[in-house]
C-alpha cells in the first residue's frame, strides 16, 4: 500500500466516529459507530484514572461548536441552552452532544481549567489533531491571546501529545497551533504558528505531488 492510501486509512472518518453532515459540511457523530466509540472512550477514562466532574454553571460547549442535527452553527448559543443552568433537552440531546465531554468534565485537567472561567476548553474530538499529537482547544476570538498565554505554560504528560490546535472561529483558517516542535522563546513550552505560517512551514520541503494529495485528504477529513 502506498503512502497516500495509508494516510487515507489513518484519516478514515468512520473509524474515528464521524461522518459528513448535510449542514454546511460539518462533521457529526456517526450513529453506526457511536456505541463502540463510547465504550472505547469510557475505557480510556478508566485506564487514565480520571474522575468525571459535573459541568455546573459552564455551558461553553453549547456556544462554540456546531451541532448539525440542530442546525446550530459554531460560535452561537444553542437555542436549547439555558445559560449557566444547563440543557433544556438533555435527555433527548443529539448524538454529537451525547458523545462530547471536554477535558475538564472528564477530569483530565485541573479544577483551575473550568471552561467558563478560563474562556476555553480542551477536547479530544478531532481525529486529525490526535494523530498529530495535539489536543483540540475551542475559544472565542477576543479571548485568543489570553488562551495562548495560558496554554503555553501547560504540560499534561499525556502519551505522545505535544501541543494544541486552538480553534477560534468556524473556518479552518481561524486556527493557531502550539507545539513543542515549533520555534519558541525562552522559558516557554510551546512555539506558536498561525494556520498560514504552519502551512508554509510544513510544505517548504514537501514534494508537490504529496502536497496536492494532502490537500485532497484535508478537504475530506477536516
Amino acid at each position: 500500500m502506498d503512502i497516500f492510501n495509508t494516510m487515507k486509512n489513518i484519516y478514515d472518518l468512520k473509524k474515528a466516529g464521524y461522518r459528513k453532515s448535510n449542514f454546511k459540511g460539518y462533521f457529526e457523530t456517526d450513529p453506526e459507530t457511536f456505541e463502540e466509540n463510547k465504550k472505547n472512550h469510557d475505557a480510556l477514562i478508566k485506564q487514565m484514572g480520571w474522575k468525571k466532574r459535573e459541568c455546573g454553571s459552564c455551558n461553553l460547549c453549547c456556544k462554540l461548536v456546531p451541532v448539525p442535527a440542530l442546525k446550530k452553527d459554531s460560535n452561537q448559543w444553542c437555542s436549547h441552552c439555558d445559560i449557566e443552568v444547563g440543557c433544556k433537552i438533555y435527555k433527548d440531546r443529539p448524538l454529537d452532544c451525547q458523545a462530547f465531554s471536554c477535558g475538564y468534565a472528564l477530569g483530565m485537567t485541573s479544577e483551575s481549567f473550568k471552561p467558563d472561567e478560563v474562556g476555553f476548553y480542551i477536547a479530544m474530538d478531532s481525529a486529525n489533531d490526535m494523530m498529530l499529537g495535539m489536543f483540540k482547544v475551542y475559544t472565542e476570538k477576543y479571548r485568543l491571546a489570553n488562551t495562548i498565554r495560558r496554554l503555553k505554560k501547560v504540560r499534561f504528560g499525556f502519551g505522545n501529545m505535544k501541543g494544541f490546535h486552538i480553534s477560534y472561529g468556524p473556518s479552518k483558517e481561524e486556527s493557531y497551533f502550539l507545539h513543542e516542535d515549533y520555534e519558541k522563546g525562552s522559558n516557554e513550552y510551546y512555539g506558536v504558528k498561525s494556520f498560514e505560517e504552519l502551512k508554509e512551514w510544513a510544505m517548504k520541503d514537501m514534494p508537490p505531488q504529496l502536497i496536492e494529495k494532502l490537500k485532497e485528504i484535508g478537504k475530506e477529513t477536516w
